[in-house]
């Protein structure tokens, strides 16, 4: 069995749930797995290009980025828009197929490449959300399954998905997640999470109120690939002469280990860093989310009752002072009711159980 995953390099998200998928597939199922990012092995230059906007947009002028973001929310599924776009990326696409000949393929990013196919292949196309809001991109004619995160994420998914296949599995996320314990015991610790590019908005003021209310817990600060941030931690945390109580974390693999101690988490409201926070149970702070798939996924965390959004300063002040050991107790009971640990596993059965059901009945390469 041959399987392609198809994803973007626009932060770290899709990578690490293509890794998750691809241990499965592999181990479980014996598959061959290849992952192509197929933006940048399309066009290197233009793909990095539009990295950097993406993440100078997102950084610098959210607001834009934002509108952006609402107003194609709704396109319809067959908009010229989505054609155009998929132009970045169409090239590395077809090639993996015309190359690799997949059985499967799984897209963990949102693109229309495969809404039309080479002459002659047409394998099984599984698209895998990774974020809990729904938007008009994941979603095209080529696709035969959709792996959705949330059974709201289906209810606003109607629409765009028609008549194909659809799973609730979660958000796959990496073997690590699965081991966290159900009743697990307070660190006295809190974990501040700034993404794998290191961006937190006003972290400095954030840490200042986070060590004034509960001055008897520890803050790790995932610092991520941001070296320039991991200093300016510590020469803060020493400053105030708390060095002993704020502690910066350079980039790290072994992100369940600080999760699964932690009262809780200040943290950006990536798809795939929410779902590894349901998976252990901690109750998350979303500080200032940025508009967008971020706002969104705050959002659905705050309906699930598994965490708290703040918007300025003043609001995380009154946030804080009402996080007791009971109302933190009560975020992280919600927060192991949504979690979908095995999420990963789930998502591997059952795109093989839907192609080799698909096999039977279609013709092309897939079928053996």
């Amino acid at each position: 069995m041959k399987c392609i995953l198809l994803y973007g390099s626009f932060g770290d998200g899709h990578v690490q749930v293509g890794k998750a998928i691809s241990e499965v597939l592999a181990q479980e199922f014996g598959a061959d797995v290849e992952m192509i990012d197929t933006f940048r092995t399309t066009n290197r230059f233009v793909a990095w290009f539009n990295e950097r906007m993406f993440e100078w947009s997102t950084r610098y002028v959210p607001g834009l980025y934002g509108v952006s973001y609402d107003w194609t929310r709704n396109l319809a599924t067959a908009n010229p828009l989505w054609s155009l776009l998929a132009r970045f990326s169409r090239k590395a696409a077809w090639r993996a197929l015309e190359e690799h000949r997949p059985d499967i393929v799984v897209q963990l990013f949102p693109d229309h490449a495969l809404a039309r196919m080479p002459k002659g292949i047409r394998p099984f196309v599984a698209v895998v959300l990774t974020d809990f809001a729904v938007h008009s991109r994941w979603f095209h004619q080529g696709v035969d399954l959709y792996i959705l995160p949330a059974q709201r994420a289906v209810d606003e998914s109607v629409r765009f998905i028609q008549d194909k296949a659809v799973v609730v599995a979660g958000i796959p996320i990496r073997r690590q997640f699965s081991a966290c314990t159900l009743m697990k015991q307070s660190g006295r610790s809190i974990v501040l999470l700034t993404g794998g590019r290191g961006v937190f908005p006003q972290f400095q003021d954030v840490l200042d109120r986070l060590v004034g209310r509960f001055p008897n817990h520890t803050i790790y600060v995932l610092c991520g690939r941001n070296q320039r941030m991991f200093a300016q931690v510590k020469s803060f945390a020493e400053a105030r002469c708390v060095a002993e109580r704020i502690v910066p974390v350079g980039f790290t693999e072994q992100l369940a280990a600080y999760l699964q101690q932690a009262d809780f988490v200040m943290t950006k409201a990536g798809g795939v860093t929410v779902a590894e926070c349901l998976a252990c149970g901690v109750p998350m702070v979303f500080f200032r989310p940025l508009p967008g798939q971020e706002r969104e996924n705050a959002n659905c965390v705050a309906r699930m009752g598994a965490g708290l959004i703040v918007h300025s300063l003043r609001e995380l002040e009154e946030t804080l002072a009402i996080l007791s050991d009971e109302v933190i107790a009560q975020l992280a009971r919600r927060a192991r009711e949504n979690g979908r640990p095995a999420a990963a596993w789930t998502a591997a059965y059952r795109i093989v159980d839907a192609w080799k059901s698909f096999r039977g009945d279609e013709t092309g390469t897939a079928v053996k």
